[in-house]
């Protein structure tokens, strides 16, 4: 943007003055409503990638949830059953943590195994549910863990559509980078047009402006490094699944 300014700066220089005069009033109020439009759309746009935060995050908290529901309702099914499901609920809770190490390190090709594994441990969770349903016991105790694994599965659905499919699309920020080395190059020019300027005034002017761009970009992308997410609810599910099979094995070896 700067670069743009300056450029903008030297080529208002290089018109007469009677002509600067003459282009003053009317560069002016083209400088400001491309300002104004370049806000408008830096708003746009930072509203568009908050949208697409709060989803990424309730799509978090969604499969906590689920997979918390699924371990409770695991729960009302037979012991074998139970056990079998509350593994497995482990094996997924930890693939999810290896999930977030693998994007943290940027390794796509053990990203898309370990997504691959989460669904195939989706659809152990739902074998258990389909045997657990076939059983000669009747109730709902069956429905309930049943409704749980298919929570789970939508909500994994739901995390991978909010990570992998919602983005700003190109086409806005093509527009959006265009606007805002067009609109640097009027306000050098208008600049250059009055023979004076302030470099720290637009230089401020151009660094706010890079500023809330690279936020944009940074918060609407899955793996931020500006902004901060809390993973930390999955570590503690994992601690609680391994306390809970730990207790399961002492309560069966002392039977």
């Amino acid at each position: 943007m700067i670069i743009f300014i300056e450029a903008g700066f030297r080529l208002g220089r290089f018109h007469p003055s009677k002509q600067a005069k003459a282009q003053m009033a009317q560069v002016r109020a083209i400088m400001g409503a491309a300002l104004g439009l370049l806000a408008f759309m830096l708003a746009f746009g930072f509203s568009i990638a908050q949208h697409h935060f709060e989803t990424r995050t309730q799509a978090y908290l969604l499969e906590i949830n689920a997979i918390e529901s699924t371990y409770r309702g695991a729960d009302l099914l037979a012991d074998d059953a139970r056990d079998i499901a509350n593994q497995i609920l482990l094996r997924f809770v930890k693939l999810r943590i290896q999930i977030k190490e693998a994007v943290d390190s940027n390794n796509l090709t053990e990203i898309g195994d370990k997504i691959k594994e989460a669904e195939g441990l989706h659809d152990q969770l739902w074998s258990v549910a389909v045997l657990a349903m076939s059983g000669s016991v009747e109730g709902e105790n069956k429905n309930l863990y049943a409704q749980s694994v298919l929570a789970m599965i939508d909500a994994n659905d739901a995390r991978l559509q909010a990570v992998l499919f919602n983005r700003i699309a190109p086409v806005i920020w093509i527009t959006l980078f265009l606007m805002a080395l067009l609109s640097m190059i009027v306000m050098g020019y208008q600049a250059g047009l009055t023979g004076t300027r302030s470099r720290l005034a637009t230089w401020t002017l151009a660094l706010a402006f890079s500023t809330v761009m690279a936020l944009v970009i940074d918060l609407d992308r899955p793996n931020m490094t500006l902004f901060s997410f809390d993973h930390r609810l999955m570590a503690d599910l994992e601690s609680q699944l391994t306390e809970a099979l730990q207790q399961s094995k002492k309560i069966d070896l002392q039977e």
